[in-house]
Formats: structure tokens, sequence, C-alpha cells
């Protein structure tokens, strides 16, 4: 008898013990907070940034792999080119399915041949926080110039996103936690997947897509509307100064905003700056316009070679002359920034006589990038070393030069206006971060600059996040062990202080 009535008041004291909030479990009973986004620039607005063969949005980075094609035959499809990356902007309005929220959403592709490639973000979170990330991820394969009709579903782009908890900027190692697969061919589709932040704060989510397998005129994938919350931290328990101990809170880091600047010529003109990756055929797909109206605007064929910093009228003003008509450049050894439109010339009050052609300029320089980017950015400094070789139509050398270490650009002057190509030769010891082969088309009095970016082959950073193959690591799950213990183990003793009241108060009765 005595046994029992012991029973019954250790099940009361637990009903006790478990109200008031001191059961070892209570930490897990109540819902924990969730934070804000945690990401920089979620929406992947503008303004957009150089990385590899293409733009970025701003706060992002890109990673791809390349996997040199076999020889001689090449027909499983299991290597990897270089995918450009671009804003999608649908400036003509007859695409608006292409962005999911907001005015830009990332684009990536390449025609012909398959590819690896993503985005990645490093961001302070909450360390031992329940992580989740969810992107927007959306995908288009055809063998037809016409971007309307149906996307070949059996062509897999396999989407999918990752975190790594430790903020490292390898997607391969075993610590990543990726989601499945998806193939969201010409519709929207969120991809999330979750995962327990380490004791250092940092966490780095990715995208990624692996054509591998196919090859078509297009095979384009859009990102857009990205997100990363902490669903909870379990709170540090500290002593309190009367010997008890309560939860600690716990500070969630907030995003900052990200302003859209304008883009629209004050003609009404749409105009496209150039960067190394575009094509006349992409420029059509990303700005959802006719190839045919691109090339009748700029007097181009297909056929037409592009060159660094050129400007391609995309839609013609209504008013004054469009800007791109003027083709101005930066100046000799600074980059051209594509994401600042360019200004309308005033128009003249009388006709102004067409000048005669007269002979093109074509500046190089070769410059240590530091960070990897593909920019050549203040404090970079120069390459001695590098070989530029300059071709004609003809493929006959025009022009050569070996660069010193004064920081100067070189100029080719008096080049007659034609299509040229320029081979880049790294220097000794280091490793192209840009193109190394150029297509240059030079018009009369013309001026085109070419910036070639390299690295010491000693300092290589970590490998690039391409393979996505990679099985998380154990234990970096989503930690609903240890809630769900908790949550039972404080259901027993509440059955237990359930059952020891009804005991006690059988006896009084």
């Amino acid at each position: 008898m005595k046994f029992k009535r012991y029973i019954a008041w250790l099940g009361l004291a637990a009903v006790i013990v478990a109200a008031v909030g001191l059961s070892p479990f209570a930490t897990y009973a109540a819902p924990l907070p969730q934070s804000g986004n945690l990401l920089q620039n979620p929406g992947l607005e503008q303004p957009y940034q150089g990385c590899g063969s293409g733009q970025t949005a701003s706060g992002w980075k890109c990673w791809y792999t390349v996997i040199p094609k076999p020889e001689p035959d090449a027909s499983a499809l299991q290597y990897s080119a270089q995918a450009y990356f671009s804003a999608e902007t649908n400036p003509s309005g007859k695409y608006p399915e292409l962005i999911h929220g907001g005015e830009v959403s990332q684009h990536f592709g390449y025609q012909l041949d398959p590819w690896i490639a993503g985005l990645y973000q490093t961001v302070t979170v909450p360390p031992n926080a329940q992580l989740r990330f969810c992107v927007w991820s959306r995908m288009h394969a055809s063998n037809t110039e016409n971007p309307t009709v149906d996307s070949v579903s059996s062509y897999l782009g396999r989407a999918q996103v990752g975190i790594a908890p430790d903020g490292g900027t390898n997607g391969g190692a075993a610590n990543v936690a990726w989601s499945g697969k998806s193939n969201p061919h010409d519709t929207w589709q969120q991809i999330c997947v979750e995962a327990t932040s380490g004791a250092e704060g940092k966490a780095t989510v990715f995208t990624s897509n692996d054509w591998r397998g196919a090859a078509a005129k297009h095979l384009d994938v859009w990102w857009d509307d990205a997100e990363l919350v902490a669903l909870g931290v379990v709170p540090t328990v500290q002593p309190t100064a009367a010997g008890n101990t309560q939860p600690q809170p716990t500070t969630i880091a907030q995003p900052q905003p990200t302003a859209a600047p304008p883009v629209t010529n004050p003609d009404g003109s749409i105009v496209h700056t150039i960067v190394s990756g575009d094509t006349l055929f992409g420029l059509s797909f990303q700005y959802n316009v006719a190839l045919e109206d691109i090339l009748a605007l700029n007097g181009l064929t297909k056929d037409s070679l592009l060159s660094i910093g050129q400007k391609i009228i995309i839609k013609g003003g209504t008013g004054a002359q469009p800007a791109a008509t003027v083709e101005p450049t930066a100046a000799a050894g600074q980059p051209v920034d594509p994401a600042q439109p360019t200004a309308a010339p005033a128009a003249p009050e009388q006709p102004t006589p067409a000048q005669p052609s007269s002979a093109a300029k074509l500046c190089v320089q070769a410059y240590s990038d530091a960070n990897s980017d593909g920019l050549l950015t203040a404090g970079e400094e120069p390459v001695a070393g590098v070989q530029f070789a300059v071709a004609n139509s003809q493929g006959v050398q025009a022009a050569s030069y070996t660069t010193d270490d004064s920081g100067q650009a070189h100029c080719f002057t008096d080049l007659p206006p034609g299509s040229y190509t320029v081979a880049v030769q790294p220097a000794p010891g280091t490793v192209a971060t840009s193109d190394k082969r150029w297509g240059v088309a030079l018009t009369g009095g013309s001026v085109v600059d070419i910036n070639f970016g390299s690295r010491s082959d000693s300092s290589a950073p970590a490998a690039a996040p391409g393979q996505v193959e990679a099985t998380p690591a154990a234990g970096s799950g989503s930690g609903l062990g240890g809630l769900l213990t908790g949550a039972i183990g404080l259901i027993v003793l509440l059955v237990a202080g359930v059952l020891g009241a009804f005991v006690i108060a059988r006896r009084r009765a």
C-alpha cells in the first residue's frame, strides 16, 4: 500500500514539474521561433555582377564543372561545357512566365552541349539551428529557336538544392545535405532541403543542375525567390543567480535589402552590353525577342562575331537615337559594367553627315584575379608573361603581345575593321579565370578592351561545388528525432501524473 502511495505522489509531482517548465524535456515541448530570410538578395534581383561566363545576381556566386569532351566519340554526352549565366529580365513582356517573382530571375544555359553549374551563397546563421533552404526552379529543353514550344521532358536537368552546414564552399563535401532531383519542365517548382547548422554559425546554400546525357539548342534553367530560414534553435540552458536554469534567447540575423536600379534608356531603347559567353541566339532567348529583329537593328548576320563591351540594341527607341549607336566603351584598363544603363546622347538639331570609316583599336591587359570572379577590380595587380595573339578572319596572325608588369593596357592600333580572334596563353604557373579565346568584331573607329584574369596555380581555391551526387553525411538531417524523443518523454510523464492522481482520488473515496 505504501508503494502505491509513493507511485501516486511521484506521478503528481511529475505533472507539477511539467506544468512549471522544469522538466528536462520542456525545451522541446514549446514551438521554436522561425527566423526571417537569412539570404542576401533572395529575389535574385539586379544589379548583376560578372561571374564565370556571364553574370549572377548580387550576393550570389556561380560555380560550374568542366569535363572535357572525350575524343573521338562523345556520343554518350557524359562531358560538361561551361554554362553561361545571365539575368532574365523579360524586357519585351512576351514571356512573363520566365520570372517567378519580382523583376528578374537568374538564368543559366548553353547550346548543343551538356553542362553542370549552379549558384551558392555563404551567410551567417544561428549555431546549431534547424535550417530550411527553398528555391523556385524552372527548366526548358528544345531543339527549336521558338521558346514557346513544349520542353522535351526526356532531357533531364536534375535540379536540386543543398546546404553545407559548416559554411564550406565545396558542394562535393560529405557533410552537404542535398535535396532530391527534380525536372520542372515549363513550370515553376519549389525545391527544399533541411539541415542542422554547426557551431561555427556559418552555412552555405547551393543550387545545382546537371544536364549530362542531353544536348539541344536550348538547355536552359531559371532560379528565383530563394529562402533560408532557421526553423528554431534549441535554447542554451544557463544557471541563473538563484541557482535555477532558464533558456537564453538566440538572436536571428536579418537579411539586408537589395535595391533594383532602373535599366531603361531615356529614349525607350533597350541596350545590352556584351560580356564573355554572350551569343546572338542567347540574347534572343534571354530577352524574348526575335533573332531577326536583333540582327536588323544592329546590321548583323547570324555569323557575326561579338566583342566584349560592344553595345547591342535589343529594342529600338521611339525618341532620340538609341544609345547603342554611339558605341561608348570604358577607359583603357577599366571593365565595362553591363548593369549600368547607357545614357542616350542628345539629339542633334541638324542631321550629322556620316563619318568615313577609320581604323579600330584593340586594347589588352592581364591581371591577377585574386577572388577568381573574372572581373578586374581595384587592387588586383598586373601579370607579366601573358601572351596575346590576334588573328584575322582568314586565321592569319595580325599582331601579338606579351604583357609586362607596368599595369598599363597595350593597344593594337590601325587594325582594319573586320572580325578577329584573340587567343591568350596564361603566364607560366598560372591558370585562367576568364576566357582564353575571344571573338572580336571591330568596326571603323571602335575601341575594344579585353581584360584577361588568371591566378597562381598553387593557390587554387577549394574545389567548386560540382559533385552533385554527393551523399549527405550521417547526422546532417533535420534533428527531428531529438524533438520526438523529448515529446514522448513528456507524454509519459503526463500519463504517469494522471494515473497517480487517479489512484489518490480512488483511495480517498
